[in-house]
């Protein structure tokens, strides 16, 4: 239904209220319903209005759902597609992995922010690290236990019961781009990590030639994502917030043929058409390709 209330927001980045539209909205509908925000959603380059700050640069979807509003949404989600590929999220896992072991090597207290149901968790704890998990789908935080992994916080992330300066790194993959306050996310890791903790990130960055040659349809800017860093805003608030930025590396994900072609699908004009006779074949299904140019970035900071 769509009864989810949108607000206008300052920028999460500066705090400021002045601002222009960068990229009009896309999607067909007022405002987007609960569909919207699972993780295997299809509504690839639908959003609202995405709006620059003109005081700092940060862009972010103006108007945005309620915090409290979204945070209620993402505990009543369930995926069960997102199982279908857990082959290949591990082996992206693993790619991510080997790039924060150039920084921290284990062993060492590890925490994954909206580790979902539970596939970084096991690719860091078969490479030794001590894991806990964060996560607000009651459905993915269930999963994430059964999968071997009792210690999964939902709830409020600063209240999470561990000791300040307890952690040695901490992964947000896919993560800050679904949060309205960024920076109080990175406040409460923060107060986690030892000092010279690592922290990573996964996001998609809006000036990697991606962004820039697809500007609006680019398929990363979705209801669920509502903010959209450069590397100068992502420095900025890293910087501000504890952090030293130490490395932007290529993401490289790994996902089955058939699942990149339905994605695809979905994104061209005439898309079934073209590709629904594809995807009849088992062929695919099996295959993997490996995406590095999709204008996401691996970004590792050190706590200062």
């Amino acid at each position: 239904a769509n009864d989810i209330k949108q607000h206008d927001v300052p920028c999460p980045l500066c705090g400021a209220n002045h601002y222009t539209t960068r990229f009009p909205a896309t999607r067909k509908a007022s405002a987007p319903d609960a569909s919207h925000f699972c993780c295997t959603n299809s509504h690839l380059g639908q959003h609202g209005d995405i709006v620059e700050c003109l005081e700092c640069g940060m862009a972010y979807n103006n108007p945005q759902i309620d915090a409290a509003a979204l945070a209620a949404l993402y505990r009543d989600v369930e995926d069960p597609r997102y199982l279908e590929e857990q082959a290949g999220r591990r082996l992206t896992f693993r790619k991510s992995l080997e790039q924060l072991q150039q920084f921290r090597r284990p062993p060492g207290r590890l925490l994954d922010v909206g580790c979902y149901t539970g596939a970084f968790l096991r690719v860091a704890a078969d490479a030794s690290w001590e894991v806990c998990g964060f996560e607000l789908s009651a459905w993915a935080a269930g999963m994430a236990s059964a999968a071997g992994f009792p210690n999964i916080y939902g709830g409020e992330l600063r209240q999470m019961p561990l000791e300040p300066a307890s952690l040695d790194a901490a992964t947000l993959w896919d993560v800050i781009e679904h949060l309205p306050a960024p920076a109080e996310t990175l406040d409460d890791v923060a107060r986690f990590l030892k000092p010279g903790g690592l922290l990573a990130i996964s996001t998609h960055l809006i000036d990697s030639l991606p962004a820039r040659l697809m500007g609006r349809r680019y398929p990363f800017f979705m209801e669920m994502h509502v903010v959209h860093f450069s590397r100068q805003t992502m420095r900025r608030m890293l910087a501000e917030h504890h952090f030293e930025p130490l490395a932007f590396w290529p993401h490289y994900r790994v996902i089955r043929a058939a699942y990149f072609l339905e994605k695809l699908q979905s994104l061209l004009p005439f898309g079934k058409r073209l590709l629904s006779p594809l995807l009849r074949q088992s062929f695919w299904q099996e295959k993997t390709v490996t995406i590095s140019w999709s204008g996401l970035s691996n970004i590792f900071a050190r706590r200062v």
